[in-house]
């Protein structure tokens, strides 16, 4: 049956809200003027078999064309609250998902085998076109597709610029700190070290050159950080917090954007800076290193958790070798590093009688369990759950040690 409606107003009252009237219902439509009359009505009524319904969205031709570039958990919780929404929207997320990976490395024992970020297996699971972008010739492909938009999530790589003007509104990252601070590919590291109290996410645009130096176009809300998070907890808040931004984004994407001249008057750059830069670099293996005579407690466990274990440090060891008793000086790496009255809270409130204030830097004692132990600090101590010599798989011991005492240098 042909629906019939009819637009109740007056030629003195265009901007006066209009009411759609059809054999079923009645809906108030918002108030708008008479050169949006026809372009609202052609966007925003569907008639369909016995009702005239009112849309908030725009009625297209073709769904939304987006390529999701990502790598590790932070893209993989993104695209999975991608996925969960447009399976529960169904018709109104009206967007064409596509996944780029970088191409599987070589890694494991003599290079053997060939591994591939985590997103690649998710998106195989949830049935997604799977796209490799790691050369030009990758991304001249994917610029073939005719793609809306790039999303860049953990992704690693710099996408090219002439890839990112061949799309109809470039592309937006989300990254894991409220920006310009923490820019650079480790931020949630380096806001645990700098003991920051709350971080949080950025959608900002992908720029053609530099990695963080985009529009910011929204800001999660604040995500506190405790002073037991480790890398793993804050990262977990964090992926819970930027899936949310990035499909509240694709809501306003999908609702209120109909064409390219809409995306700016949408998604307005926040022009108010209210971070500082900072720079937060990929870490380092020597940023893992305890230096004995300079680091305190506090610093040393905050490295541990900003930085993921194992922390190491140097020691005299004793090797046998064709029945010889040797020294040698190794490395050893230190797992389940705390502050110690954190660590043991059977003794926070005692001074462990055979490790006083007097010890030196880097002194150890070992726990009853001849696998824990307590070592002395520049000021304050740490308990370290275990440790190995690099190299070996056995937990050290006491009696490995020629010296009750890890060393700063190799000196």
């Amino acid at each position: 049956m042909k629906c019939f409606f009819s637009l109740l107003s007056t030629r003195s009252a265009l901007s006066a809200p209009l009411t759609l009237v059809d054999c079923c219902s009645a809906h108030t439509l918002p108030p708008f003027s008479q050169p949006h009359l026809r372009r609202f009505l052609i966007r925003n009524v569907c008639i369909t078999r016995k009702q005239c319904l009112y849309s908030t969205r725009t009625i297209r031709e073709k769904p939304i064309r987006v390529v999701f570039f990502g790598s590790d958990q932070f893209s993989m919780a993104c695209l999975d609250e991608l996925v969960t929404y447009k399976r529960l929207a169904k018709d109104a997320f009206d967007v064409d998902l596509h996944v780029a990976v970088r191409k599987p490395k070589r890694a494991g024992r003599n290079l053997k085998q060939l591994r591939e970020v985590p997103l690649a297996a998710l998106a195989r699971d949830y049935g997604l076109p799977l796209h490799a972008a790691e050369e030009t010739e990758d991304f001249k492909n994917l610029q073939a597709l005719g793609f809306d938009l790039a999303v860049a999530v953990s992704y690693g790589k710099l996408i090219p610029s002439s890839f990112i003007q061949s799309t109809t509104w470039g592309g937006i990252n989300v990254h894991p700190s409220f920006l310009p601070r923490h820019s650079g590919p480790a931020p949630i590291q380096w806001a645990i070290y700098h003991n920051d109290p709350t971080t949080g996410v950025t959608i900002q645009t992908l720029h053609p050159h530099s990695f963080d130096k985009g529009q910011i176009l929204k800001n999660s809300d604040p995500v506190r950080i405790y002073d037991t998070d480790n890398y793993e907890t804050l990262l977990s808040r964090l992926c819970v917090a930027a899936s949310n931004l990035l499909r509240d984004f694709f809501k306003d994407l999908v609702e209120k954007v109909h064409g390219p001249e809409d995306f700016w008057t949408v998604f307005k750059p926040v022009l108010e800076r209210k971070y500082t830069y900072s720079h937060a670099p990929k870490i380092d293996p020597d940023m893992r290193r305890v230096r004995w005579h300079a680091d305190t407690a506090d610093r040393v466990d905050t490295a541990f958790r900003a930085f993921g274990g194992p922390l190491w440090t140097f020691a005299r060891v004793a090797s046998q070798r064709k029945g010889r008793v040797e020294e040698k000086l190794r490395r050893v790496l230190l797992y389940g590093v705390s502050i110690h009255e954190r660590g043991d809270p059977g003794n926070s409130h005692q001074t462990d009688p055979d490790l006083g204030e007097d010890v030196p830097p880097g002194f150890v004692k070992f726990e009853s369990n001849d696998e824990s132990m307590i070592v002395q600090t520049l000021r304050g101590k740490v308990r370290v759950g275990s440790a190995k010599i690099e190299g070996r798989q056995k937990k050290l011991k006491a009696t490995d040690l020629v010296y009750p005492i890890f060393m700063s240098d190799k000196d």
